[in-house]
């Protein structure tokens, strides 16, 4: 006891007496509320470049003639850019500031998805990809730093989730787009991978006017700008003094850690229990990336054309189905992590993902295993479809798709698919698996 009393202390004893807790108001300002916002904009580009591949997929192979190797390459393109500039963008955040990072990346975007719209052959359709590709690296690495280092600490998990939330949201909006722009069989794949470019460039017009990281100021010694820059972020009637103290003991800390014992990555190797945390953390990464899950977002048109839907906009109206399924999860995510904990939800998620691929690898499987056999066109028609070995592998293309199934006869006839008429081969009415 010292002798003195003031409001706090006659607030606590009210909050013990109470048996609550009582936390101060977090302030959120609009500035608070747009950079969030602006910056999760990133976020939604990651979710659409990556999403709307799916669709346009379908009318590429066929614009382009694509061969299996081509469409790989331009799904795969895209990823191969985000992990390159992922690095950069590490070290591009550090030196020149989270603000500028964001601006390019949302440059990038934007020359990228204007650059896919326009192409007229499949070169400037890969190259478009790439560019995009590199935004998406530039941006994963950059909006969720920015969004943590403006928000307050009461919020920073929640609004860094929202990252997330806009992720899943562009894939979805994304296959909403192709399903919108499906039935222009001629230049529907341009509208879909240009329409990328507007939310890019609004978000490039609109984070001119946004501040840089207050912490990233303060690393830099710039600590007057770093508090006009927190008091923006806070309100002028918020106390950020305790928050700026903390933020400047940290830099200082880094600094004078990185000086005596290199940088932070090595200090971080040489800790057992930290070296541990990020081996997890980067196994997690990894697994998730590397599990395949992926190909049902990036393929999912396709996979269900295989499977026998040979409308393309109705193949690309059930994927938008699957890409709902996902931007709707990310709210029971939300709301489950902090009720069941993060591992738990992990290995769940786990579970789902090893049980969708178990349920599509052994579907496909089961469907060659009982697919007729092929045997030499019967049809004059059938042209290259003849040379496919199952109707499976008949059905899995866009270009043919029927099987004609004689009943005393040992094979099959692979047909092509009728343009004007989906549900008819060319040459006909048949049967079709």
């Amino acid at each position: 006891m010292n002798g003195f009393h003031n409001d706090e202390d006659e607030e606590r004893r009210s909050i013990i007496a109470d048996g609550t807790s009582k936390r101060p108001k977090v302030p959120v300002t609009h500035l608070l509320i747009c950079t969030t916002v602006l910056s999760a904009v990133g976020g939604f580009l990651f979710g659409y470049d990556t999403g709307v591949v799916s669709g346009a997929m379908i009318q590429l192979r066929s614009h382009f003639q694509l061969n299996y190797l081509w469409q790989e390459l331009v799904v795969s393109v895209t990823i191969a850019g985000a992990w390159a500039f992922a690095i950069v963008a590490g070290m591009a955040t550090d030196a020149f500031g989270r603000k500028p990072v964001i601006l390019v990346a949302s440059f990038v975007f934007t020359v990228g998805s204007v650059l896919m719209g326009v192409a007229f052959n499949k070169g400037m359709l890969l190259g478009g990809r790439l560019i995009v590709g590199a935004g998406i690296g530039l941006a994963s690495m950059t909006v969720p730093v920015y969004i943590a280092e403006v928000a307050p600490a009461e919020l920073r998990g929640l609004l860094v989730t929202i990252n997330q939330v806009f992720i899943t949201g562009g894939q979805f909006v994304a296959s909403v787009s192709d399903g919108l722009f499906s039935h222009d069989t001629e230049n529907g794949w341009r509208y879909m991978l240009a329409l990328a470019g507007v939310p890019s460039l609004i978000q490039l017009v609109g984070f001119m006017g946004m501040p840089e990281s207050p912490r990233w100021l303060a690393s830099k010694g710039a600590y007057q700008e770093a508090i006009e820059v927190l008091r923006r972020f806070r309100g002028p009637t918020a106390n950020i003094e305790p928050e700026f103290d903390a933020l400047k003991a940290t830099c200082l800390d880094v600094d004078q850690d990185e000086e005596h014992s290199g940088p932070v990555l090595i200090q971080v190797l040489r800790n057992g229990p930290l070296r541990l945390a990020l081996i997890v953390g980067c196994a997690l990464m990894m697994f998730q990336q590397i599990a395949g899950i992926n190909t049902v977002m990036y393929y999912g048109a396709t996979i269900i054309q295989m499977s026998g839907v040979h409308d393309a906009s109705k193949a690309i109206w059930l994927a938008a189905a699957t890409s709902f399924v996902n931007f709707a999860c990310s709210f029971v995510g939300m709301g489950l992590v902090e009720r069941i904990g993060r591992r738990l939800l992990t290995l769940l998620s786990l579970a789902g993902v090893i049980a969708s691929l178990a349920v599509l690898a052994v579907g496909f499987q089961l469907a060659d295993m009982e697919s007729p056999p092929v045997g030499p066109g019967a049809v004059q028609s059938a042209g290259v479809c003849g040379n496919y070995s199952s109707c499976s592998a008949c059905t899995g293309t866009s270009e043919c798709g029927y099987c004609y199934i004689p009943d005393m006869a040992p094979n099959s006839t692979c047909l092509p698919v009728n343009p004007n008429n989906l549900d008819v081969s060319l040459v006909g009415n048949c049967q079709h698996t």
